[in-house]
């Protein structure tokens, strides 16, 4: 009962302390009245500028409150905020454009890379390009700027949060000490409170009662004694405290919140000008950009600009410098196709009259001499017109033609494929001037037999049976190595070349040659070994599963291949007896791959590389294929010629799937990385040359007339 007595008397006490103090609010505002009633007068709030709107009363009154502090780190933290937020906004923009301005500035280097443009419509594209190099590097000065405003932004954001959190921490410290002393004085006050509670009870207690205590009993006198020191002690603590906690908090009040809130005003607006003026930086750059980017498209100087260069072309006059190449130079020279030029029949001067008498019989010899290094005419290698020679149905290495045909189609539809090793041996090849041995003739008769032969080939000419080099006689070069010679050794030569196939010279490695020489060599636009070996997999190897894909013994290829090297007339052993195993078509499958895959360079060279990517780069099957039809017709005519005769025969292998096995994708894996040259970026991208194989044998049919 007595402690619940003691709380509500504190309590009481407590209220009443209250009651007659006076607010916070109202004595931080009875500091600032006076001020603030003058400031507020009519002829002062006239003369007020709009620039000292923070000086006005209702502003004053709120910031001489308790709630100014509070008020204003919540809206400096929103500021803060804000300028996180522009912060993230600028960083996100500036890497945006960085990319944009270094892929505009790569991308148009990757298109039309020719540095002499061959017409005025390429180089206008050009120049119309390079606008967007210039654009990039505008571009740049403004990703430049916006980084730099992105780091003054991180900058300013970093300081202003770490002054905000030393102010909080500072007016908390300082609202807690005048907190505590208060508390403190309150305790000391109801200390003091309770002894004074205590001494009325003692006074109104029975004088003679006595009290026992440890030391002994005590008398009400020697209470009264011991209460009143303890009054007067706690009344000294009491007051002592009550001043502290007065002082904390007037110095609190009139000092230190005053200074902490003017610090805090001073941060926001420090803080929002800040930010502000970076806001007028950002729209003056984005201003700049926009003109600089106007400005180089359509410079002071209309000239200059892109329209201008893009309608400065002149397609007419582009026609007329290309066409007019032609007229200068060695160009000039191709105006007459010399292929196409008939044969004049002339009656040779040795069956004019018979020839009696040894004067008689050395005049044609004479003749013979000095006419075969000048007049002497062996048709060119591609003398039959460019991409329109069909092979179907062709042997390789059938010389003879249908002298009644009036057409190349006629030609190769009445060729037979009949092998190199089955040609009689009295049959006279290309080269050989009769089929008697040559050790028995002078070289005067000799002489007269090749002049006869090249009579008669310029009279059957005349009648233009075939187009095909193959069959076009050779026995005027023969005639002169003879001539020139002085000695019976071109006979023999003469007499090997009996066993040769058409167009087939010795003396030269058919393996790791280029396909040009070989054409050169062979007078021919597919080469021997490669139509052999196409020949006998067409005959006996499209149904042997994994065609292609199985080798033959390494051993075997490189004895046949050594063979071939030494004497191209042993081609002929490409050819499998009549009781032939599967492994002699897969040797022949062997060479031809082997072949292939040491040409100095692939049919596709590395020249193409890029073309091709573009090619692979076309997601539409039509524009690829006919891409790819383009690329296909620029190759050479060796390379166009030998290309066709392979892809038609893969195809054909294709078309015995189902008892080979190889498909499209076998075949493009066996024969991309052989064909193709490797990427120039990664030779081991394999993938690179399978998707190029695809592509080729997808644009075969368009590119190539059918067999």
């Amino acid at each position: 009962m007595a402690e619940s007595r003691v709380s509500s008397s504190t309590e009481r006490s407590v209220e009443e302390n209250q009651g007659n103090s006076p607010e916070p609010s109202s004595v931080g505002l009875a500091n600032t009245t006076p001020n603030t009633a003058g400031e507020t007068s009519t002829d002062d709030k006239k003369t007020i500028p709009i620039d000292d709107i923070l000086l006005r009363p209702e502003i004053a009154r709120v910031l001489s409150s308790d709630v100014a502090i509070n008020a204003l780190l919540s809206r400096l933290k929103q500021s803060l905020l804000t300028c996180e937020e522009l912060t993230k906004f600028v960083r996100k923009k500036s890497y945006l454009e960085d990319v944009h301005a270094q892929e505009l500035g790569k991308t148009y280097k990757n298109f039309f890379q020719d540095s002499t443009p061959a017409s005025s419509l390429q180089r206008s594209i050009h120049q119309v390009l390079d606008f967007d190099g210039k654009l990039a590097q505008v571009k740049h000065s403004y990703v430049i700027a916006l980084q730099k405003m992105c780091d003054e932004l991180g900058a300013l954001l970093a300081t202003m949060t770490k002054t905000r959190k030393g102010l909080k921490e500072t007016s908390r410290r300082l609202e807690k000490e005048v907190a505590d002393a208060i508390h403190l004085a309150e305790k000391a006050k109801n200390r003091y409170n309770s002894l004074c509670q205590d001494w009325e009870k003692l006074k109104m207690a029975d004088p003679t009662k006595t009290k026992l205590t440890l030391r002994g009993s005590k008398t009400t006198r020697e209470q009264e004694e011991d209460l009143q020191r303890k009054i007067d002690g706690a009344d000294l603590d009491f007051k002592q405290k009550v001043d502290h906690s007065t002082s904390l908090r007037n110095t609190f009040l009139n000092k230190e919140r005053p200074k902490i809130v003017s610090e805090l005003k001073d941060l926001v607006l420090e803080m929002d000008t800040a930010i502000a003026i970076q806001l007028q930086k950002y729209t003056i750059w984005t201003e700049t950009l926009i003109l600089n980017s106007g400005v180089t498209v359509t410079p002071f100087d209309s000239s200059k600009s892109m329209k201008s260069v893009a309608v400065s072309m002149s397609n007419s006059q582009d026609i007329y410098n290309f066409l007019n190449k032609y007229n200068q130079g060695s160009r000039s020279n191709n105006f007459v196709n010399k292929n196409l030029i008939p044969v004049e029949y002339k009656q040779h001067p040795s069956m004019a009259k018979p020839i009696q008498g040894r004067a008689g019989y050395n005049k044609p010899l004479q003749k013979s001499f000095n006419t075969s290094n000048i007049q002497t005419y062996n048709p060119p290698a591609n003398s039959l017109p460019k991409r329109i020679v069909s092979t179907q149905h062709e042997s390789p290495f059938d010389s003879t033609s249908n002298s009644n045909s009036d057409s190349p189609a006629s030609v190769t539809k009445n060729h037979q494929p009949v092998p190199v090793s089955q040609y009689p041996s009295n049959v006279p090849r290309a080269g050989s001037a009769s089929p008697v041995p040559l050790q028995q003739k002078p070289i005067s008769s000799m002489l007269e037999a090749a002049e006869n032969k090249d009579s008669s080939a310029e009279h059957e000419g005349k009648d233009f049976a075939t187009l095909d080099p193959g069959n076009a006689t050779r026995t005027t070069s023969l005639t002169t190595s003879m001539v020139t010679s002085g000695s019976e050794r071109p006979v023999s030569h003469i007499q090997s070349s009996l066993a040769m196939p058409p167009g087939i010279n010795r003396n030269f490695k058919t393996f790791g040659i280029s396909l040009e020489a070989l054409m050169e060599y062979e007078q021919e636009m597919v080469p021997a070994v490669v139509r052999q070996c196409i020949y006998v997999v067409d005959k006996h190897g499209l149904d042997l599963e994994g065609i292609y894909r199985k080798s033959a013994n390494v051993l075997d290829v490189g004895r046949i291949k050594g063979e071939i090297d030494n004497d191209p007339s042993n081609i002929s052993m490409i050819v499998p007896p009549k009781n032939h195993t599967e492994s002699d078509i897969y040797l022949a499958a062997s060479l031809l791959k082997t072949f292939f895959s040491s040409l100095p360079e692939p049919l596709l060279p590395p020249s193409m590389t890029s073309e091709i990517k573009t090619c692979l780069s076309i997601q539409e099957p039509v524009t690829r294929r006919n891409f790819m039809h383009g690329l296909i017709y620029k190759l050479p005519d060796s390379q166009y010629w030998t290309l066709r005769a392979l892809t038609f025969h893969l195809m054909r292998v294709m078309d015995h799937e189902p008892s080979n096995r190889m498909n499209l994708k076998s075949v493009c894996i066996i024969w991309g990385p052989t064909i193709v040259a490797p990427n120039d970026t990664d030779i081991n991208d394999v993938n690179y040359q399978i998707q190029a194989m695809e592509a080729l044998m997808g644009a075969a049919s368009q590119a190539f007339e059918p067999e």
